[in-house]
């Protein structure tokens, strides 16, 4: 994407002037970098991959969710996106383990935004099964399905995969998005949401490198 499509795109994405026509795209090291250590994207005759590793605790991870919900409407088909719940801290391992064995029933999805206004809004503590089993039940699901896969092998070799992608991918905090296996940029790098799905967008313009 050159200069002035970048530009474009975000001014409709929203960026605020100072990004959008002061640089006239983003820059390396300030808006994005590039990972220390590359990894190889599972080749799938699209145009690229954009993972977002998160965490339900995190209050920024949830302020982006409404750019990321817009983003994901509008994104081509031939774009993969993946969530990935990060470890912050140690309650986040339960709240990891709640995304996989929600998953493994099939329902992600639909608790995903719920997961959030539980944690932020809500505040419920979701940090031991019991609670965790009986909001999966007051929110429609069957809660002794989710309590039999929660210790799962799958759930558990799940979440050990979450956690060696988080250390491939340099995931020192969240809300953290890798395009492309190659670079990586947030909210806070951008200076907003809207911005991070427009560096989003400009970084799957760039040309793939081996």
């Amino acid at each position: 994407m050159d200069r002035r499509a970048f530009t474009q795109a975000a001014l409709i994405g929203g960026l605020a002037p100072s990004l959008a026509w002061a640089q006239g795209k983003p820059i390396e090291g300030q808006h994005y970098k590039l990972l220390s250590n590359p990894q190889p994207v599972a080749s799938t005759g699209g145009r690229g991959e954009v993972m977002e590793f998160f965490w339900y605790g995190c209050g920024a991870c949830f302020a982006l969710e409404p750019s990321l919900e817009r983003w994901l409407k509008n994104k081509p088909a031939d774009i993969q996106f993946k969530r990935t719940p990060a470890v912050i801290r140690k309650v986040a391992e339960a709240h990891q383990r709640i995304f996989y064995t929600l998953e493994a029933m099939g329902v992600g999805d639909k608790l995903h935004s719920r997961l959030f206004n539980a944690l932020q809004v809500e505040h419920l503590d979701l940090s031991e099964l019991p609670a965790i089993q009986a909001f999966v039940s007051r929110n429609g699901f069957d809660g002794a399905k989710f309590a039999q896969l929660w210790e799962s092998f799958s759930v558990q070799s799940r979440c050990r995969q979450a956690q060696a992608a988080a250390t491939k991918y340099d995931v020192n905090g969240v809300p953290w998005l890798v395009v492309n296996g190659r670079y990586g940029t947030s909210p806070q790098m951008a200076q907003g949401t809207d911005q991070a799905m427009a560096v989003v967008d400009y970084l799957l313009n760039l040309p793939k490198r081996g």
